[in-house]
């Protein structure tokens, strides 16, 4: 599935690319998530970044690309006396992250080509891939940040689609050697919506008495070097409930006029 999305992406863009007289323009992102619906009760923010391409038409109307998000919205770090395999044991640090990826095509509409300030609004959609991974790092071990060793708990994804609302500020004049409506600021608003996933959270809000979706909590196994008796380690809480995420962005974006 996910192979024939990226096909699709990339045959949207390919198309852009021969088309005459259109001007690439490329952008990134940081992100502020904040989840919506069921998934408020199980996440409570992520921190990302975004990068997209896009072709734009010829009367600065119109543009479609592809957009690329990788947004991690868990983190827990801890230290565990962890069997090396071999019959000793070693104190490692444990940590397990949570995140998410999205691949999506997107369709954007200006409603001003003129001037500094250029309103506009997308469509999107895409595929979107939920992961929950482990590391075991040697804490003495300076001269590497390999893991010792590393697994992938939990992933899932779905289809999403979304809405994008926001605007461009030019600002090409703080750089003499740039021409206008080469380097813009850029604000959007994004309301994803997609079906449901499953996905772990580290940090579940604490305030709720019960958590929408819950469906097991997962533990990982570790061993006491003292007593030699293998105990459980609580790494986070699986959940299930559809996509429901909106995002604010603030980034840069350039064109390349022709």
């Amino acid at each position: 599935m996910k192979n024939h999305i990226t096909a699709i992406l990339l045959s949207l863009v390919a198309s852009g690319v021969t088309a005459q007289r259109w001007s690439p323009e490329m952008g990134a992102d940081y992100v502020f998530t904040t989840p919506m619906g069921s998934m408020k009760s199980n996440i409570r923010q992520g921190h990302g970044v975004v990068l997209d391409f896009g072709m734009i038409t010829p009367s600065r109307r119109f543009a479609i690309g592809a957009e690329m998000q990788y947004t991690m919205y868990g983190y827990d770090k801890s230290t565990q006396e962890y069997d090396m395999g071999d019959g000793t044991t070693a104190l490692m640090d444990v940590t397990v992250s949570n995140s998410f990826a999205n691949i999506m095509a997107y369709g954007r509409f200006y409603l001003m080509t003129e001037g500094n300030f250029q309103p506009y609004i997308a469509v999107k959609g895409g595929y979107s891939h939920y992961s929950t991974d482990l590391n075991i790092y040697d804490p003495d071990d300076w001269d590497s940040c390999e893991p010792v060793d590393s697994d992938i708990l939990q992933e899932d994804g779905t289809m999403v689609g979304a809405l994008s609302a926001g605007f461009r500020l030019d600002f090409s004049s703080v750089f003499r050697s740039s021409r206008p409506g080469r380097l813009y600021l850029d604000f959007n608003t994004t309301i994803s919506q997609g079906g449901n996933v499953k996905y772990m959270s580290t940090d579940a809000p604490t305030h709720q008495s019960h958590s929408h979706g819950t469906t097991d909590s997962v533990e990982a196994e570790f061993i006491n070097t003292q007593t030699q008796v293998v105990h459980s380690h609580h790494v986070g809480t699986l959940y299930s409930s559809p996509v429901q995420l909106l995002d604010f962005r603030l980034g840069v974006s350039f064109r390349i006029n022709r």
